[in-house]
């Protein structure tokens, strides 16, 4: 599965938040960081640290690593 990041932090908890290529709720294509394609959204996470420290996943899409607040 494709994973991505939104290059736009949310503004109340500063993460950037992964998804899945074809989830509903990512943001428009020119706002995200393509991650590459994997077997686990545990993957897609670490490589989504390499360009920002605070990420977490999509609730929707990603729930594996969605940290419950």
């Amino acid at each position: 599965m494709l994973f991505v990041v939104n290059k736009n932090s949310q503004i109340s908890t500063g993460e950037h938040k992964i998804h899945k290529v074809d989830c509903n709720m990512k943001p428009k294509y020119k706002n995200v960081i393509e991650l590459g394609d994997f077997y686990e959204a545990k993957v897609a996470q670490c490589e989504a640290r390499k360009y920002f420290a605070n990420v977490d996943g999509c609730k929707y899409c990603c729930s594996e690593i969605h940290l419950k607040k």
